[in-house]
């Protein structure tokens, strides 16, 4: 798997960057059978203090699919681990649920500046910007798992109107749709 690895507060061994490519290509296994899913990914790692934070976000042709794995520890190692095991079971469910779908063909190119990430002082710590796509309520529901958040913002693809869904206390999904 190609990917572009960005370091913070770290300066990698060459045991440390042959480990991860060793991991990744566990997860290029998986990408073999459908290699035109993929349009880049990104590993972020990080260190503060005694902790490690390695991030994998890889951009999908499926409708602005974006698939984010994070992890923290204090062993390097054992967070790669964490990382390439969570990625790939993300991977695996998002590939079981694009063969369930009925959609003829749901690959679709996808503009490749989705994200812009600034700092901004006062009390905003981080914007991001992306476009607004369309999406089916069952493929928003999808991001949201894919991604880990708490929330996803997009364009209905049956109203048209611009609709967030969200994780509930209580483990469901709520859907906000918005009027006017």
């Amino acid at each position: 798997m190609d990917y572009k690895l960005y370091t913070k507060n770290i300066e990698l061994t060459k045991a440390l960057e042959d480990y991860l490519e060793k991991r990744m290509e566990k997860i290029d296994r998986v990408f073999k059978k459908h290699d035109d899913l993929l349009m880049n990914t990104d590993i972020r790692i990080t260190k503060e203090k005694e902790t490690f934070k390695v991030e994998a976000t890889s951009h999908l042709k499926v409708k602005g699919t974006i698939l984010k794995v994070e992890e923290r520890g204090t062993d390097l190692y054992e967070v790669i681990d964490k990382v390439s095991d969570a990625y790939e079971r993300k991977l695996k469910k998002f590939k079981e649920k694009l063969q369930d779908h009925d959609a003829p063909n749901p690959l679709k190119e996808i503009n490749t500046d989705v994200i812009e990430e600034e700092d901004v002082l006062n009390k905003i710590a981080k914007r991001k910007r992306y476009d607004l796509n369309m999406y089916s309520l069952e493929e928003a529901i999808m991001q949201l798992e894919l991604l880990g958040h708490e929330f996803f913002v997009f364009r209905n693809s049956d109203s048209e109107e611009v609709n967030v869904v969200y994780k509930r206390k209580d483990g469901s999904i709520g859907l906000i749709e918005l009027i006017g």
